[in-house]
């Protein structure tokens, strides 16, 4: 299995807004706000439950140079959240990982990416996220209409 490279490193934030606005004070950083609510999203659950997974009521804002993804969903701890991966192939990436061990906990589809999440228990505490998508952008792939 390869993974491409390492995506996103995710990080909840109380506030969006001002989330960005340290994060551009400290790494230079530029974002892009994604609304989850005005996405469509297709999602299937794994063999285990992962409450710190929402797909709705959340905002995320992805930084153009693919190190950053701040995410703000209420009541959830500020923090470290994930790890992102980007794969060639989702399906073989998730029979890779799930034979080593991790379990998965969502499999969902976002316009014309996929993500697939691991369960944090499995490797220290970091939950790890691959996804799949065609270009260069993220937000753009998720944007677009999801592919037949």
């Amino acid at each position: 299995m390869k993974m491409t490279r390492m995506e996103f490193v995710g990080v909840v934030v109380d506030d969006l807004e001002v989330g960005m606005q340290r994060f551009s004070e400290v790494f230079g950083t530029d974002f892009e706000i994604l609304d989850m609510a005005d996405l469509d999203i297709e999602t299937e659950e794994g063999v285990v439950v992962d409450a710190r997974a929402p797909q709705s009521n959340m905002r995320v804002a992805l930084d153009s140079s693919g190190i950053f993804e701040l995410v703000e969903v209420a009541g959830m701890e500020e923090g470290f959240r994930n790890i992102h991966f980007r794969v060639d192939d989702m399906d073989e990436a998730i029979a890779h990982l799930s034979s080593r061990g991790m379990r998965l906990v969502r499999h969902f589809v976002v316009g014309g990416m996929r993500e697939a999440i691991f369960a944090a228990e499995d490797l220290y505490g970091i939950r790890v996220c691959l996804l799949e998508y065609a270009g260069d952008s993220l937000g753009a792939a998720m944007r677009a209409e999801p592919s037949a």
